[in-house]
């Protein structure tokens, strides 16, 4: 058995990480969870969080806006809609998108489709926050 499984970071756009780690640590709708090679198998949801792929100073940081997580004994897949690397990310755009969603959210006779989109773009960008403010493990 390897000890490193195969990582993939799917958005619509695009595939964003395909790599070999040795851990992936994601915000799963329960609570964080860790997989390593030869993890039982599962689905589960995703909340908004940050995603890690590998360990220490090499770690890779994501934050990602909740989905779904395959996991395999050997690859786990992270499909959401959004999804930044920290290099990506700054303090001027997550500004800018807690402002644009908090402008939209202020318009009068929203549908319930409405809010809930928007309100998914203040807590992506709270994320996004909290890994900017997070210093590299």
């Amino acid at each position: 058995m390897s000890i490193v499984i195969q990582m993939e970071l799917v958005t619509p756009e695009a595939l964003l990480l395909s790599e070999e780690s040795m851990l992936v640590t994601a915000p799963g709708i329960e609570g964080y969870f860790g997989v390593m090679s030869g993890h039982a198998p599962f689905v589960t949801l995703l909340k908004p969080g940050v995603l890690t792929v590998g360990e220490g100073d090499d770690a890779k940081l994501f934050a990602v806006a909740g989905g779904f997580a395959e996991v395999m004994p050997e690859k786990v897949t992270i499909l959401t809609e959004r999804a930044l690397p920290r290099e990506q990310i700054t303090a001027e755009s997550i500004q800018k998108e807690i402002n644009e969603a908090k402008a939209k959210l202020a318009s009068p006779d929203l549908e319930e489709a409405t809010i809930t989109l928007w309100q998914s773009r203040i807590d992506f960008a709270h994320v996004c926050q909290e890994l900017l403010n997070r210093r590299k493990a």
